[in-house]
C-alpha cells in the first residue's frame, strides 16, 4: 500500500506540466510585447524618414495662403517672379526681406534699394548706434513704405534728411512700413519692433488695406485656420507636418482659384471697386480694436503713439471710396484713447488740385516725391510738438 501511495517520477513530471496556467502563458506575453515592438519600430522609422525628407526637400516655411496671395498680386503689379521683396512670417503672413536690392533699371516701385539688414526701408544702422539717438518709428503699410517712389523719396527717409539738417546725428528714423499689410498684421508685428528698437515716438498708419477684399475670409480667419489644434503644438516643430498643412491649403487654393492671374486681377481691382461678395480683410470694428491694441503696446513700452489718417485721392475729388469709415474709426480711437492724431485728409483738401496731382498714376493712395515731402514736413511739425 505504501508503494502505491508514493508518487512516481512520471507522476511528478505530470504534476509539473499541469501546474498553474500563469507559468505556461509567460512566454506568450513576452512574444506579444515583441510583436508590438516590431510593429512600432517600422512606423517610427517611417515617420523619422518622412521628417528628414521634408527637411531636405522643403524650405523652412512654405508660407500660408495670405503670403501666396500677396506674391500673386505683386507679380501682377509688375514685380518679377522669383525676385520677391517678401518672406513668410508665422505671425503676420509676410514681412520685408532684409538686404533687398533690385535692378536699378526697373521702375521706382520695383527697383533699387528696398530694405536694410533689419528688414526696414531705412538707411543702415546698428542697434548700438540707434540707441545713442532718439528713435522715431514710422510704422504702417505701403503708404509708410512709400510704394511707387525710390528709396530716398519715401517720406520717412525725407523726414530723416530734414531732421539731420536740423540736428545732425540726434534722431534715427526707422521706416517699418510693409506693403499690403493690414492693421491685423500690424497688431502682431508692432511688438517686435518696440522690443527691438525701444522708440520714443511711433507714427502709425493703417486703413489702406483693411477694407481690401481678397476672398471670403478675413485676415484673422486665415490666421486661425493655420493654427495647430491644441495638444498638437509640438507638431509646429515638424517640417513634415508643416508640409502636410501647406499641401492641404495649396490643394484647396488650386481648387477654388483655377487661374491665379485671374484672381490677382480681381483682387487688385477690389482695391478700387470692392466686390461685395468678398469679405474685407479687416472689418471696421476689428480695425478699431487693432488700433487700440497697438496704442496699448506703445504705452507699455513708454512710447508715444501718433495715429496718421491717410488721404484717398477719390475723396479729394468728391468721389465715392470705401476708406472714410476706417478714417472715421481711427479718429474715434485717437479721441477715446487720448492720443495724438495727424489727420492728413483736411491738410490735403486745403491744397486743392496740387494735392490731387500728388498721387502716382493709376493709384488713389500712394504719393509721388512731392507728396511724400509734404507728409514728411507735417510729421516733422508734429514730432517737434512731441518733444
Amino acid at each position: 500500500m505504501q508503494t502505491l501511495l508514493k508518487p512516481t517520477t512520471s507522476s511528478r513530471l505530470e504534476a509539473r506540466s499541469s501546474g498553474p496556467q500563469s507559468r505556461v502563458k509567460r512566454p506568450r506575453r513576452l512574444s506579444l510585447l515583441k510583436r508590438c515592438l516590431f510593429s512600432v519600430i517600422p512606423l517610427v522609422t517611417l515617420l523619422v524618414s518622412a521628417e528628414i525628407g521634408a527637411r531636405l526637400l522643403t524650405p523652412t516655411s512654405a508660407g500660408p495662403d495670405r503670403f501666396q496671395q500677396i506674391e500673386q498680386i505683386i507679380v501682377y503689379l509688375g514685380n518679377e517672379p522669383g525676385q520677391s521683396i517678401f518672406e513668410p512670417d508665422p505671425n503676420c503672413f509676410w514681412r520685408l526681406k532684409p538686404n533687398v536690392v533690385l535692378p536699378e533699371d526697373r521702375s521706382a516701385a520695383w527697383g533699387g534699394r528696398m530694405s536694410n539688414s533689419h528688414g526696414l526701408r531705412s538707411r543702415e544702422v546698428t542697434l548700438a548706434a540707434a540707441q545713442q539717438r532718439r528713435r522715431v518709428l514710422c510704422f504702417g503699410d505701403s503708404s509708410t513704405f512709400a510704394f511707387g517712389v525710390g528709396f530716398d523719396d519715401a517720406w520717412p527717409n525725407q523726414l530723416q534728411e530734414q531732421l539731420d539738417e536740423e540736428q545732425p546725428g540726434a534722431i534715427e528714423v526707422l521706416n517699418a512700413g510693409v506693403p499690403g499689410q493690414s492693421s491685423y498684421q500690424g497688431r502682431h508685428r508692432l511688438i517686435r519692433e518696440l522690443d527691438k528698437w525701444s522708440p520714443e515716438v511711433a507714427f502709425i498708419t493703417f486703413g489702406n488695406n483693411d477694407g481690401w477684399r481678397w476672398d471670403g475670409r478675413a485676415d484673422k480667419d486665415h490666421a486661425s485656420s493655420l493654427r495647430t489644434p491644441q495638444g498638437l503644438s509640438v507638431l509646429n516643430h515638424s517640417r513634415a507636418w508643416q508640409w502636410l498643412i501647406e499641401f492641404r491649403h495649396r490643394t484647396a487654393r488650386n481648387t477654388s482659384i483655377q487661374n491665379q492671374l485671374d484672381w490677382a486681377q480681381q483682387a487688385t481691382w477690389n482695391y478700387f471697386q470692392p466686390n461685395a461678395d468678398w469679405t474685407p480683410r479687416v472689418s471696421v470694428d476689428d480695425f478699431g480694436a487693432n488700433l487700440m491694441a497697438m496704442v496699448d503696446q506703445c504705452r507699455q513700452h513708454h512710447c508715444q503713439p501718433v495715429l496718421i489718417v491717410w488721404p484717398d485721392q477719390r475723396q479729394l475729388l468728391g468721389q465715392s471710396t470705401w476708406r472714410p469709415p476706417y478714417q472715421i474709426r481711427m479718429r474715434e480711437v485717437a479721441r477715446t484713447e487720448q492720443v495724438e492724431c495727424l489727420d492728413l485728409v483736411p491738410l490735403f483738401e486745403q491744397e486743392g488740385d496740387w494735392a490731387v496731382e500728388r498721387f502716382i498714376p493709376n493709384d488713389v493712395v500712394h504719393l509721388d516725391r512731392a507728396g511724400n515731402r509734404f507728409v514728411a514736413e507735417e510729421v516733422a511739425k508734429r514730432l517737434r510738438d512731441c518733444r
